[in-house]
């Protein structure tokens, strides 16, 4: 049988459990390349505490949608990539959140091959990821904010006890701020969203499904970045009042971390310097 979450573009998306050391844990995640996730950094390593605090194991159960898993199974991680200013403690973060609202609260996961297949080549494909705004535009509607319509995906535990896949379509909002820990800017986007603490990790996706193909130009238009299911951010913070249904998201892109405009062909700034880092280490999985 066939349920939304084993279909494509969902299955894509999994459940993602990590343990450090006796302890499990339980975020989101997401295929970016054949054999990599993507996630959040707070998911697979502990803020500021080096190499020792990443997780000790990680599971990836794609299109989950009840205790056992799900029709896809499970893969396990045989590599984990976390930023740098992340893993030793220097990231830009807000002074009362630090490891959560940061600029980098992002990870890559490596897959390990199973059954002679790579994720994505069992799975037939991947999300593509995007950096700088793509697709975001500003608007007057929205105050002059900058903003995208997103697509976010996760699996909350406080909901269907955390087996299911929840799905949320918003305006995400680009947000700065100077409230940090070293006084430089923070990039983040902020998204309405009811989810809670399991989400982590989850995609933040621009363009999400399959493009449709405009009859009427004359009445119709994608708008100028309409490339489907781009990954431009993933769930990392969101408010401990269960009234305030707001989360946040680091900005994929260029930073004060992450300053250049292009990481060996990989793309932009966090997310760029991240891929390329993944892929220069494990180019099969790329």
């Amino acid at each position: 049988f066939q349920l939304p979450v084993t279909s494509r573009p969902f299955r894509f998306t999994g459940k993602l459990y990590m343990r450090f050391g006796s302890d499990w844990f339980v975020c989101t995640a997401s295929l970016v390349e054949k054999g990599v996730l993507i996630t959040a950094a707070h998911c697979v390593a502990g803020y500021g505490a080096g190499a020792a605090g990443i997780a000790d194991e990680v599971i990836w159960y794609p299109g989950n949608y009840n205790s056992a898993g799900g029709f896809w199974g499970y893969f396990t991680a045989q590599s984990i990539h976390v930023p740098a200013p992340y893993l030793n403690g220097t990231d830009t973060c807000d002074f009362f959140a630090n490891g959560v609202v940061c600029n980098n609260d992002i990870a890559t996961v490596v897959l390990a091959i199973r059954n002679g297949l790579l994720a994505g080549q069992a799975m037939g494909g991947w999300y593509a990821y995007a950096w700088n705004g793509y697709s975001y535009q500003a608007s007057a509607a929205f105050g002059g904010h900058t903003v995208a319509d997103i697509t976010q995906l996760g699996y909350p535990a406080a909901i269907d006890a955390g087996y299911q896949m929840l799905r949320v379509n918003s305006f995400g909002k680009y947000v700065t701020s100077t409230v940090t820990t070293n006084g430089e800017m923070l990039l983040n986007t902020q998204l309405g969203s009811a989810m809670s603490g399991g989400s982590s990790g989850g995609p933040w996706m621009v363009n999400f499904g399959t493009r449709p193909i405009v009859t009427d130009t004359t009445l119709a238009f994608l708008g100028y970045q309409n490339a489907t299911n781009n990954v431009v951010g993933v769930t990392s913070w969101g408010y401990t009042d269960r009234l305030v249904n707001v989360q946040g998201a680091s900005w994929f892109g260029q930073n004060f971390e992450y300053p250049a405009a292009d990481y060996g062909g990989r793309g932009a700034g966090n997310i760029g310097a991240l891929m390329d880092t993944t892929c220069t280490t494990t180019p099969s999985h790329c």
